[in-house]
């Protein structure tokens, strides 16, 4: 009977086809170790020969550092490992720039000027701008471009400011200022939203005036649309415009809506017509008591031939 050491042990094949047990030649005894130095089969996992380590994924070539079609220099690195490091350091600051640039979702951003930051020359236009439908049309445009405000804003303060140093721009029309010197004397003392409608009902007449002067065939239509363009929007124009009513209106040139006066001579009709003008009444904006007491003296006259 077998021991039951050699029961259990391995049978070696030793090409005896009568199974016995003996091994072959110069094999180790069962059970022994393997020889000091020895090297393991071809194919063992984890021997570096191709075959999977135990993670399951063959290792790579020796040597091999992938480097994608188009990758700069400066992206490259020595092995895989510092190649994405320097891929990534890059693409964060690729967002970081994006994120600085405040490209806005809505066209209304670029109107927003900082005025503190604008130049003191051009402060007046620049604030005027959004207002402006043409600038409008310009924040259109950089919305669509992916402009940042910053580089829009700064962009206009280069181009207001050239164009104040080479004289292209009037004074800033301060509105208020220009509107406070057409306050009549006669509603100084009224309210506020009073005021505010005499100052208009003196611009319509003005404006009403040169209307006039073109539906009567006295002013050509481009010369009244100019007039209007050109001399309302200040102090100054609308005097201008007052003053040329008072010529006209005087008699320096035909009446309005009427025939030359003939020889310049006075009639009663052209002295009463004169007389029911508003600016001749008192608390008129244009009211001139010296004017009255003339126009008076003429009738007199005329009264008394």
């Amino acid at each position: 009977m077998k021991s039951l050491l050699q029961r259990y042990s391995p049978v070696f094949d030793t090409g005896d086809p009568s199974g016995g047990g003996a091994p072959a030649a110069g094999a180790p005894p069962a059970g022994d170790p393997p020889a000091a130095g020895s090297q393991p089969a071809a194919g063992a996992p984890g021997d570096g020969n191709g075959a999977p380590d135990p993670g399951g994924q063959p290792p790579a070539p020796a040597g091999d550092n992938y480097r994608p079609d188009g990758l700069p220099d400066t992206m490259f690195g020595t092995n895989d490992r510092e190649t994405m490091d320097k891929m990534a350091k890059a693409l964060n600051g690729y967002r970081e720039r994006d994120a600085g640039r405040q490209v806005p979702d809505k066209p209304d951003a670029y109107l927003a000027f900082d005025l503190e930051q604008m130049p003191e020359s051009v402060r007046g236009q620049i604030g005027e701008l959004s207002k402006d439908p043409l600038f409008g049309k310009v924040a259109e445009t950089a919305l669509a471009e992916g402009v940042p405000v910053a580089t829009l804003h700064k962009l206009t303060a280069s181009l207001y400011e050239a164009g104040a140093e080479a004289g292209m721009f009037e004074d800033y029309l301060d509105v208020d200022k220009e509107r406070a010197a057409l306050l009549p004397e006669s509603a100084k003392a009224l309210p506020k939203a009073q005021q505010d409608q005499a100052i208009d009902a003196r611009m319509k007449e003005n404006e009403d005036f040169v209307k006039l002067m073109v539906a009567n065939g006295q002013m050509p239509a481009e010369a009244g649309e100019h007039a209007l363009l050109m001399l309302m929007d200040t102090a100054n124009g609308n005097q201008f415009i007052e003053w040329v009513k008072g010529r006209v209106d005087g008699g320096a040139a035909p009446l309005l809506g009427g025939a030359p006066v003939s020889g310049g001579q006075d009639t009663r009709d052209t002295l009463k017509a004169e007389l029911a003008k508003p600016e001749m009444q008192p608390g008129h904006h244009l009211y001139d008591q010296k004017a009255r007491e003339d126009l008076q003296d003429r009738y007199r006259k005329m009264i008394g031939d």
